[in-house]
């Protein structure tokens, strides 16, 4: 296995870990953890600003049972590797709340969360589950 980090990395490690963020994500997965964290109506409060993303063509959205909401999307131009990644990221953006998190699950899916912690605002903590699945 290359020691490499990406095609130019010659230090094959960082300059720290990242426990510095540990405590805001421990407090993002204890919010998730809480039962009725993620909202209902995710085509009312979301969908509308999915579908107003300059590039984006979305398709349709469903709730499925995991409690993601699933959005089937297709850019209007072909990107690949890190590009289309923040292709998609641009996109779920503007769903963003105050903690907010992107993984690419599998080529083409990326799911998030996204959601208010208790503090956060003058709203009680909840947020989102999407996945992103782009066609």
């Amino acid at each position: 296995m290359d020691r490499r980090r990406w095609d130019i990395d010659e230090r094959f490690t960082g300059v720290c870990d990242a426990t510095a963020m540990l405590p805001a994500v421990h407090r993002l997965g204890e919010a998730m953890a809480s039962g009725g964290w993620v909202t209902e109506d995710p085509e009312v409060h979301l969908l509308p600003h999915l579908r107003g993303v300059p590039g984006w063509e979305v398709l349709d959205g469903r709730l499925v049972d995991d409690g993601f909401y699933e959005v089937r999307a297709r850019r209007e131009e072909e990107l690949e590797g890190v590009a289309a990644y923040r292709a998609a990221i641009r996109l779920l953006s503007v769903i963003a709340e105050p903690s907010f998190l992107v993984r690419q699950a599998a080529p083409g899916v990326y799911e998030c969360v996204t959601g208010v912690l208790d503090g956060d605002g003058v709203y009680r903590s909840h947020g989102h589950l999407v996945r992103l699945i782009v066609t």
